[in-house]
């Protein structure tokens, strides 16, 4: 949804994104028929909660197929800045191998040279957000959370017995905006979602960026192609 007063794109505005720099106009983003985007079903697995070498997990698939686990399983608080994730030789060590063995149970295959699974770790909020967030791409840490790396936790936190549970706060009925926490800020999804007989039934996520004019160019074209307009 772009603003568009008087049949032009408006690009001013005092929308702000924790982790760009300034304002701008919004652009509200919408996305339809996320919900198994990779592996064809929400939870691949069948199960909301597993184990994957002594850890519990929820395998995930809504817009990225994620492995999401407990910070605290991994040795983190969420509190941590991607740098100092990004230097925790340690916790990639503990995370990758664990990945593997998701990518293989959400029918991903070999996932040795694949970016997919992404790794999301979770922790209870430090403000008034649902919950924070580290998002693994999967062998850094992102700066702040990626749209699908968004769509993707906010889910899991809807989704009753998920590894979210007892550590996201509660989410407010559909339509409804889950807040999570990343290095830099936090980042609004909204969502509309419903429960079948306590199944979720996860219809859209979407987002709010900004729009800014970049650049203006322009296209030159031989006369002789436009002798015969």
């Amino acid at each position: 949804v772009v603003e568009t007063p008087g049949g032009r794109v408006n690009y001013e505005g005092d929308v702000a994104i924790d982790g760009v720099p300034g304002t701008a106009a919004p652009i509200q983003l919408n996305f339809l028929d996320v919900v198994g985007s990779g592996t064809g079903a929400m939870l691949p697995t069948g199960r909301v909660r597993e184990e994957i070498d002594g850890i519990e997990v929820t395998l995930i698939d809504v817009a990225m197929p994620m492995m999401v686990a407990r910070a605290a399983d991994f040795g983190i608080t969420c509190d941590e800045s991607q740098s100092d994730l990004d230097r925790m030789a340690g916790l990639f060590e503990a995370m990758e191998p664990r990945r593997l063995e998701a990518g293989r149970r959400m029918g991903l295959g070999d996932v040795t040279k694949s970016v997919t699974p992404k790794i999301g770790l979770i922790a209870p909020p430090r403000g008034d957000a649902n919950m924070r967030a580290r998002y693994f791409m999967p062998w850094a840490c992102h700066p702040t959370l990626a749209i699908p790396g968004s769509q993707c936790p906010a889910a899991c936190a809807l989704v009753p017995g998920s590894i979210a549970e007892g550590i996201a706060r509660p989410i407010d009925p559909a339509p409804a905006i889950v807040r999570l926490e990343h290095p830099v800020g936090t980042i609004a999804v909204t969502v509309d979602y419903a429960y079948d007989d306590g199944v979720l039934d996860f219809r859209s996520a979407g987002v709010v960026r900004t729009a800014r004019l970049i650049a203006r160019g322009e296209v030159l074209v031989p006369e002789r192609l436009l002798a015969g307009a």
